[in-house]
């Protein structure tokens, strides 16, 4: 897994990036249990964590970044790149003294802040990647 990083236009530092590992799209392997029996009664391994090969390795997981961004105005973008392929969701809300309405569309990586009030403020930015 590539480390995320930032561009674009946005005065935007990374507070941090966590895997969210409970929920991965796809995978289905840690529900095996006893995968080598058949239930009722079973074999020795009934109950204990069997898993198929299937789980050894990597199964990529929707991820998520909290942004912080500084002196923001309408228009200014952060591209997101290392290794990220999608952007699922951008959530914002305003973090500075005064009460600014901000907002966010996203294009292919490229988050775009939209301030509807105001502007010159710190924002926080919540993305959903993969």
């Amino acid at each position: 897994m590539e480390e995320l990083t930032l561009s674009g236009t946005a005065t935007a530092t990374l507070v941090g990036a966590w895997e969210l590992r409970a929920g991965s799209q796809s995978t289905t392997e840690w529900q095996d249990g006893a995968a080598d029996t058949s239930y009722p009664g079973g074999g020795p391994g009934t109950f204990s964590a069997v898993n198929s090969d299937g789980v050894n390795g990597y199964d990529p997981a929707p991820k998520m970044a909290l942004i912080s961004v500084t002196g923001g105005a309408d228009g200014e973008t952060i591209i997101l790149a290392g290794g990220v392929s999608a952007i699922y969701g951008a959530f914002t809300t305003d973090t500075g003294a005064a009460a600014v309405a901000v907002g966010a569309t996203v294009s292919s990586l490229t988050i775009t802040l939209q301030y509807l009030s105001g502007s010159a403020n710190t924002t926080s930015v919540l993305v959903l990647y993969s």
